[in-house]
């Protein structure tokens, strides 16, 4: 071999040193990078394994904990995993060996189960799947089911599972609640009051059958219409719209309003309305309950003018029994007067028997004339009332006794606890003189004794006047206060002051009756309102 030849081959093996030496290095950067590489996927295998392991303790823990029951099957039916809340519902155990769900099932609901598992394994999921199923009891339980395929890693389905939620009861109340308010439906469209339903711009919502026969419209001419549009004149809209804005504020309250029918007819409604919510709690609208006092109203107005027409006709009476007590007095008084002449000029010349018959005829013309007076009393007792005076009851009885004549052997007792009332003072005067000179009257005893007391009562007094005297046969008691009734035909007894006594009680809104017994005495009562 040539000294060239031998350059060329240690020239090509030196470069070939190079190269395996160059080539070395490039292996050993890339076994670092490897190793590197390697051990990072290690590192990141270890992190994605133990993630895994969380989130499955994670969702086991959230499936155990779950509140609503939680079942996992395979394939065939087969329970394989369920929480405590499915084994409450169903009854059945996990421990208690293995069970297939199939067994819940009720045998008329068989093929629709089969349906809806086709359809769970055809989708991959189903909701809202309602179904009664028999628990370890044999009770029966309406539940809804909403269901998933679990896959493996291939994309094949290898199980299923569902979560279930106990609706029977709530099932009950809503069909409970449905009945209700199908029966106040009923109620509402039926009732003989008329309903009107409006939201808060007053739009009709709903009227029931009641108040379309009531105001002659349809629901067609009423539903979307603006209530004060339909029924109203522009002067009664103000009301309607302050009424509105005290719905918004959740107030309620009565009203009365005139309206116009359909036909044109002038009505007067009494509304009765409250606010309506919705399921938030504001204020939605208003309903309104409608009642047609159109003939209240005129029986009102034909009371009013029957008051007025009253009124003129007592005014006439009094003024005619003014007239007729002067012209019947009149005459008594002349005749009183001759019969007086008379027997002044011929005393000498007239027998006993004829002086006693013109006597007789003086007492009797004295009679008529306090007859006619008491008369005119009695017409005159509810001319000029006014019972808004406060009348101090104690005070006026003790004047009263200062005033009458009162015997030494009668003794009037006044209790402290006569109260101050609202009235007319001179009424109640003539009430209390009359009763206290009856009482004096009809005094039969050694020693008399009346007594003027007062109960207080709830919403009234309760005065009483008591005496020890003769006393009243029970079978008087509604006779004496009848005008012109006198049970003792004494001078001084026209029998009308206890008929006076009546009508100012009435007049004071009272009642008036007595209590008695026949030779031991009579107690009057009688009730005044108090004052509100």
């Amino acid at each position: 071999m040539s000294q060239k030849e031998i350059e060329i081959l240690q020239r090509a093996l030196a470069r070939e040193r190079i190269a395996r030496k160059q080539a070395e290095q490039i292996l050993e950067k890339k076994s670092d990078e490897l190793f590197s590489l390697s051990q990072k996927d290690k590192k990141n295998k270890e992190k994605l394994e133990a993630l895994l392991k969380v989130k499955n303790s994670e969702l086991k823990g959230f499936y155990e904990n779950l509140v609503d029951p939680y079942i996992m099957m395979n394939l065939s039916g087969y329970a394989i995993k369920m929480n405590e809340a499915a084994e409450k519902l169903i009854g059945y155990r996990l421990s208690d060996g293995g069970f297939n769900l199939m067994k819940l099932t009720q045998p008329k609901d068989l093929d629709y189960v089969s349906e809806s598992f086709k359809v769970l394994m055809d989708t991959g999921r189903i909701s809202n799947f309602y179904i009664n199923i028999l628990t370890s009891t044999s009770e029966v339980k309406l539940v809804e089911v909403n269901a998933s395929i679990i896959y493996d890693e291939n994309n094949t389905p290898i199980a299923a599972q569902g979560i279930l939620r106990d609706i029977t009861l709530s099932k009950k109340y809503e069909k409970r609640l449905e009945a209700e308010k199908q029966k106040y439906s009923n109620i509402i469209a039926n009732m003989n009051l008329g309903l009107l339903e409006v939201d808060n711009d007053d739009k009709i919502l709903f009227a029931n059958h009641s108040f379309l026969e009531m105001s002659g419209f349809s629901n067609k001419d009423l539903l979307g219409n603006k209530a004060a549009d339909v029924f109203l004149k522009n002067e009664y809209k103000p009301k309607l719209a302050i009424e509105s804005e005290n719905r918004k504020k959740g107030d309620s309250n009565s009203y009365e309003i005139q309206v116009h029918t359909k036909t044109g007819d002038t009505r007067y409604w009494l509304i009765s309305g409250a606010p309506n919510y919705n399921l938030n709690g504001e204020v939605s609208g208003s309903i309104g309950i409608h009642l047609d006092i159109t003939n209240l109203k005129k029986l009102e107005q034909q009371k009013e003018e029957l008051l007025k027409d009253l009124a003129k006709s007592n005014e006439s009476l009094q003024e005619y029994a003014h007239i007729v007590s002067h012209d019947l007095k009149s005459p008594l008084r002349s005749i009183n007067a001759l019969v007086a002449w008379i027997k002044e000029d011929n005393i000498e010349n007239l027998d006993e028997m004829s002086v006693q018959n013109l006597v007789l005829i003086e007492k009797t013309l004295e009679k008529m004339e306090d007859l006619i007076s008491d008369v005119l009393e009695y017409s005159s007792v509810g001319a000029n009332l006014n019972l808004n005076q406060n009348v101090d009851v104690h005070h006026l009885v003790k004047e009263l006794v200062e005033i009458i004549y009162v015997p030494e052997n009668i003794h009037i007792s006044i209790e402290e606890n006569l109260p101050i009332v609202m009235g007319d003072k001179v009424k109640l005067q003539q009430l209390f003189q009359n009763l206290l000179s009856n009482a004096i009257k009809f005094s039969d005893k050694e020693i008399g004794k009346i007594i003027v007391s007062c109960t207080e009562m709830t919403t009234h007094y309760q005065f009483s006047v008591s005496d020890n005297g003769m006393g009243i046969e029970k079978e008087y008691f509604d006779k004496i206060f009848k005008i012109f009734h006198s049970l003792n035909k004494r001078k001084d007894s026209s029998g009308i002051g206890l008929s006076i006594v009546k009508k100012i009680v009435e007049l004071h809104h009272g009642n008036i009756w007595l209590e008695s017994e026949t030779g031991k005495g009579t107690t009057f009562y009688f009730t005044i309102k108090k004052e509100k």
